[in-house]
């Protein structure tokens, strides 16, 4: 499987998030001193580019801490969040 560092992504709500490429999805959390500590992920469809998933990623992330996790349409979201 390959992995990309893509960048960091800031929401509105102040929190931030780096967000590693994979072949299938954009996998977002934050790094540490022991590496890197998952706190969700988004699947990518067939025909969907990465900037297309990232923005999908970005606006459920806002949705999220706007609204809750019961009105988020893709994200996969761990314990963490």
């Amino acid at each position: 499987m390959n992995t990309k560092y893509f960048g960091t992504l800031e929401l509105e709500s102040g929190e931030s998030f780096e967000v590693l490429a994979t072949d299938d999805r954009l996998v977002f959390g934050s790094a540490c001193n022991v590496g890197f500590l998952q706190s969700g992920y988004i699947l990518r469809n067939d025909c969907e580019s990465i900037d297309e998933a990232l923005q999908e990623l970005h606006s459920d992330l806002e949705t999220y801490y706007r609204d809750g996790s019961n009105y988020v349409s893709r994200i996969v979201c761990n314990e963490r969040m």
